[in-house]
């Protein structure tokens, strides 16, 4: 797989995803994710995606302002 923006090649590790709104800010540790080795853009596999989905929207509900979840824990 190739990086959409620079089309240099990708590698698997784990990044940080930061969700920031007016309303709140969602940190994500250790989310796995393709890496760009050139420019760094990150890509998330649709399974994890969807997963990394239903917990922030899960996070919206409790009405936290800010939050900080451990990807590698949530997963289990």
């Amino acid at each position: 797989m190739k990086c959409v923006l620079c089309k240099s090649n990708l590698v698997k590790g784990n990044i940080n995803h930061i969700l920031d709104s007016t309303e709140y800010i969602i940190i994500i540790k250790g989310l796995p994710a393709n890496i760009c080795k050139q420019c760094g853009e990150y890509y998330i596999e649709k399974d994890i995606a969807l997963k990394l989905e239903k917990t922030i929207e899960d996070a919206i509900k409790i009405k936290a302002e800010i939050l900080v979840i451990n990807y590698s824990k949530m997963a289990t």
